[in-house]
């Protein structure tokens, strides 16, 4: 079967995933609508869309971030979710919001979003797969190890104090 095409599931297995999926995001403070969409979306297994308000905000979870949190070597539905979680805190948390606008312009959402996830999960694979993921993301964007580190730690300080 090709990769765009999840295997079929029973509708009893797809209403587990919704549940599972809501209490998570309740769990890490989530605003907004939670859907669950039986599709492939090559796109890191879900997304967070900007509503009017918090409470129209949207995440969506797809297939592939069940596949994901299926595999050890590969991040945990709580980890995904918390990255998304992460993007909605970017965008809506007045510090957050005041901090990225003002000139965080070396962390790019991204970054953020990784290393609030790496804060708000409580498993310690799952704060250090978001970090490292974080720390990727800035060395993709040009940096170089020690400035990534540096950086993600002054971040890291930045965004605990901001809680």
């Amino acid at each position: 079967m090709p990769e765009s095409v999840p295997p079929p599931i029973s509708p009893q297995e797809q209403r587990s995933r919704l549940l599972r999926i809501r209490r998570l995001a309740k769990k890490l403070g989530f605003e907004g609508q939670v859907e669950y969409r039986h599709v492939v979306s090559h796109a890191g297994g879900a997304q967070y869309g900007i509503g009017s308000t918090a409470n129209q905000d949207l995440l969506v979870v797809f297939a592939d971030a069940f596949d994901r949190d299926a595999d050890p070597n590969d991040f945990s539905l709580e980890a995904i979710l918390a990255h998304e979680r992460g993007h909605q805190l970017v965008v809506r948390h007045s510090k957050l919001a005041a901090f990225f606008a003002r000139g965080a312009a070396l962390a790019s959402e991204e970054i953020l979003a990784s290393l609030i996830g790496s804060i708000i999960v409580e498993q310690e694979k799952d704060q250090q797969n978001l970090y490292y993921k974080a720390m990727y993301e800035a060395v993709t964007q040009g940096m170089t190890h020690t400035h990534a580190v540096r950086l993600l730690h002054d971040l890291r300080l930045l965004l605990e104090k901001a809680r």
